[in-house]
């Protein structure tokens, strides 16, 4: 479960997601409009931005840069490395 905040700072490190909204971003302290409407205002900023032709564009250099990579003959690779060398 903890790993949700990980995960949303390497997204957004990686170009591919907005920058992690805070609790505080999202669940106003006063229950009233004016900050009612800016956490909402919070959110839909970004929305936008993730739905954006920046990320977009990002995250299909990532997909391509992956579907390239054959990571189980890695993997594979890697595990018999470590193994000899342990012999």
């Amino acid at each position: 479960m903890l790993d949700q905040f990980y995960w949303a700072e390497r997204m957004y490190w990686l170009g591919v997601a907005p920058e992690p909204l805070k609790r505080e971003h999202l669940v106003p302290d006063k229950d009233e409009d004016f900050y009612i409407k800016e956490a909402a205002n919070m959110l839909v900023r970004a929305l936008d931005y993730s739905q954006s032709s920046e990320v977009k564009s990002r995250a299909l250099q990532i997909s391509n840069k992956l579907s390239n990579e054959d990571g189980v003959s890695e993997a594979v690779h890697l595990i018999n490395e470590e193994l000899r060398s342990c012999r």
